[in-house]
């Protein structure tokens, strides 16, 4: 199950950096396109993880987004909803309790999606090398030797 999980992670990552080359938007470009409430709604509609919510007038409000205008969770548009977040700290308007639970789960994205892409462990790789060499010894012997499973 573990192995499964980070092999699900690594693929994200992967389609993150993709599509970073396929759809190259800046993110000014992405902002803009959230400042358009039906861009934005339609957006919430598809992809309603993609916003973390704020409660206000008795419902809750999809408003820091973290994810770009392809519903993928980029790094930098978290790292842009962390500072308005810290902005709207400094508003007493704004329940404080909240803010800071939502400063907590941006800052554990923002770790989460910053880092890069996990390469595999130099000592597997060296261990995979071993084991293949001591294969290639042992075929190498059994055919000196006449062994019939050469």
């Amino acid at each position: 199950m573990e192995n499964i999980e980070e092999r699900f992670e690594i693929l994200e990552e992967l389609i993150r950096k993709v599509s970073k080359h396929l759809y190259p938007y800046t993110e000014e470009e992405d902002i803009a396109f959230l400042q358009k409430k039906d861009l934005r709604d339609r957006l919430y509609g598809k992809f309603p993880k993609c916003f973390l919510t704020l409660k206000g007038m008795g419902r809750d409000i999809p408003f820091l987004p973290i994810c770009n205008r392809l519903g993928i969770q980029d790094p930098n548009m978290i790292n842009f909803s962390m500072k308005m977040a810290q902005k709207m700290q400094s508003n007493p308007n704004f329940d404080q309790e909240e803010l800071s639970l939502l400063l907590v789960k941006l800052k554990k994205l923002s770790s989460t999606y910053s880092k890069e892409i996990p390469k595999p462990p130099i000592q597997a790789a060296k261990k995979g090398m071993t084991t293949r060499m001591f294969g290639n010894i042992k075929k190498y012997l059994d055919g000196v030797r006449g062994n019939k499973n050469a």
